[in-house]
């Protein structure tokens, strides 16, 4: 199957497109991505606040992985010296260059989050569970292809958002220009995209092809966990704004007492 190099370099096999696919349908029928087209502040701001102990992690997750490559058998083989030079350069120079490239949009995350009125210390929430699980699944896997398919994953799931958002006008006013830039960021950006250069690294550390089976079931359940997560936040916000509804028309009292007369 050739060198690292020559895997790296690789052009892309034609099921990328199907996964990518298959995310958008996900992320287009999905509560939460309906409540940001619509300019729902609240919704935001939830969302905002509950991914933000992920994004605040990402660009920390990829150095580490940094350290699991160093185990792989290209390392331990000196027959290999020749790729080993070139998977120490392209490996670590791209993971790097990644790395970087998050924490600015870990930067722009808060911005986002000031447009619509959250400060960086109302970001600086617990992370719930789902949030938890999802940092633990993309950095569990010691296998190098894993993470790098699980990487991949992080990069389609904010892109497909990012350019479903950005095509409402109600979602660009509602954030304005400061707000914008996090999604402007990720919208595509093809062979030099984070998805890309992921998927790379992917089949570069393979000798042999990474199937469309194999791709999906890495990436679509930390997309399935992603679209959860958000329309569970967001329906966390559509039943605060309606309890106080709910308690004025049956009149529910904080201490339980019995209703007014007349209901």
């Amino acid at each position: 199957m050739g060198t690292f190099a020559d895997r790296y370099v690789r052009p892309l096999p034609g099921w990328v497109f199907d996964i990518k696919e298959g995310v958008k349908n996900k992320v287009i029928n999905s509560i939460a991505a309906q409540a940001c087209r619509e300019g729902n502040i609240s919704a935001l701001r939830q969302l905002l606040t509950v991914f933000w102990p992920f994004v605040d992690e990402f660009p920390k997750i990829i150095r580490r992985g940094c350290v699991k490559f160093i185990k792989h058998e290209l390392i331990t083989d000196p027959g290999k010296a020749g790729d080993l030079l070139a998977l120490l350069v392209l490996a670590d120079k791209t993971l790097t260059l990644i790395e970087k490239e998050e924490e600015e949009h870990r930067a722009l995350w808060i911005k986002a989050a000031e447009a619509v009125g959250l400060t960086h210390q109302d970001l600086e929430q617990p992370a719930i569970p789902s949030v938890k699980k999802l940092t633990t699944d993309v950095e569990r896997w010691t296998d190098p292809t894993a993470m790098f398919l699980q990487f991949a994953a992080v990069e389609i799931m904010a892109e497909v958002a990012s350019g479903h958002f950005l095509e409402s006008q109600q979602f660009r006013q509602a954030v304005g220009t400061k707000g914008s830039e996090w999604f402007l960021a990720h919208t595509p950006q093809g062979e030099e995209s984070h998805e890309a250069l992921a998927y790379r690294l992917a089949m570069a550390f393979r000798n042999s092809a990474i199937t469309h089976e194999e791709a999906s079931a890495r990436i679509q359940p930390l997309i399935d966990l992603f679209v959860e997560t958000a329309d569970s936040a967001v329906a966390t916000v559509a039943e605060s704004a309606l309890w106080p509804l709910i308690t004025s028309f049956f009149d529910i009292r904080p201490d339980h007492s019995p209703p007014r007369a007349g209901m």
